[in-house]
């Protein structure tokens, strides 16, 4: 009997064991859940749809300009005037040092033929290494952006240093050259023939306001590839409309 009640008390200890792990490991993944919700919290709910459906992503708040025709200078960074695939831009003028400084997101998709990844990061690093800043620029993988595979979602190309920004003081617009930060990221879908171009630009004097090292990665986590919608077949009947007769 005495044997039975030190297996029994073994019993129980293991059990609650268990039950204190499984407890502790969902609470690290609620508490996991709450965080990222939380970082969300800084982008706009309702995702932003571009190239007619096919790329969709989550803006940050602080956006309060869209530019979909890429008219304004600020739009396309100077050294990447011929922008793959440009769709939009979202822009703010922020208060910095006595003026107003722009914050950039530019954003561009190319699909079908146009989305191979390798001659996409070809266009754009031959445009930035004609720039002398950053000749030497060269694509890396951004922490955090792989999947469980192995494969990597995304490449960025990091240029930092004194690049072109424009100061807004009095409503009068002065181009400058100034310490910021500019950062190109780069992805595609084989399978669903879509690529993506996301253009940050923030001047050195706004990087706590607007922090690349985790705005960047949080937009880039919410970008949805779709492929082209199947053609409806032959005959069919419009949605709604009733079927012809056989």
């Amino acid at each position: 009997m005495h044997r039975s009640l030190q297996l029994a008390a073994i019993g129980l200890v293991a059990a609650a064991g268990c039950l204190s792990g499984s407890y502790d490991e969902a609470f690290s993944g609620s508490l996991q859940r709450y965080r990222q919700d939380g970082d969300f919290q800084r982008l706009h709910r309702e995702p932003k749809e571009l190239a007619g459906g096919r790329l969709r992503l989550r803006v940050p708040k602080l956006f309060q300009e869209e530019d979909p025709t890429g008219e304004k200078e600020r739009s396309k960074p100077p050294f990447l005037m011929d922008f793959p695939g440009f769709c939009v831009a979202y822009q703010s003028l922020l208060d910095a040092d006595g003026a107003k400084s722009p914050v950039v997101l530019s954003v561009g998709a190319l699909a079908d033929k146009e989305s191979g990844l390798e001659d996409l990061k070809k266009r754009i690093l031959n445009q930035v290494q004609k720039e002398q800043a950053f000749g030497k620029a060269a694509w890396a993988v951004p922490e955090g952006q792989s999947d469980p595979a192995g494969k990597t979602a995304w490449t960025v190309l990091k240029l930092t240093g004194p690049q072109p920004f424009d100061r807004v003081n009095n409503g009068v617009t002065e181009p400058k050259s100034s310490e910021g930060e500019t950062q190109v990221w780069v992805s595609s879908d084989p399978e669903a023939k879509v690529a993506a171009v996301l253009v940050w630009r923030v001047p050195k004097e706004l990087s706590e306001t607007v922090p690349l090292a985790e705005l960047a990665g949080l937009v880039a986590r919410t970008v949805e590839f779709r492929p082209a919608a199947e053609p409806a077949p032959a005959g069919a009947a419009p949605d709604g409309a009733p079927a012809a007769a056989q």
